[in-house]
């Protein structure tokens, strides 16, 4: 081997790894959309039984960011002694993301609930 290919194959070699481990630092986030079609023209009750159902997507999401959260950090501790565990951290932070698109789509549809004036219809009803 000649000294002009060497950088050439340390190159590729490193390229090949940075795009190997690209994918090992988590699963890709999948936000929801803030709004949907159809949103408006919701009942009161659909949009009711959404903002609950919102509620408690963020609860599970929150305790799967925090098991995950624990996870990383054993990761890391035994990156220490070897390296393997560094390849399964999850570094992409997706459930932050999809955390904050759920509570911007509770949000929105807090917003039509309101507009509708769906807290007087069902306060009437009683």
């Amino acid at each position: 081997m000649n000294k002009s290919q060497w950088p050439q194959e340390i190159l590729c070699v490193a390229l090949v790894f940075a795009i190997f481990f690209a994918g090992c630092g988590g699963h890709t986030a999948n936000p929801v959309d803030r709004i949907m079609p159809g949103d408006e023209n919701r009942s009161c009750n659909a949009l009711k039984a959404e903002i609950a159902q919102l509620e408690g997507d963020i609860v599970r999401k929150n305790n799967d960011k925090d098991n995950r959260d624990t996870w990383n950090m054993i990761e890391f501790i035994g990156g220490f002694i070897i390296i393997v565990p560094w390849f399964f951290m999850d570094l992409k932070k997706s459930h932050e993301v999809e955390i904050e698109a759920f509570q911007a789509r509770k949000k929105a549809l807090m917003v039509i609930y309101q507009d509708k004036n769906c807290e007087a219809q069902s306060n009437t009803t009683r």
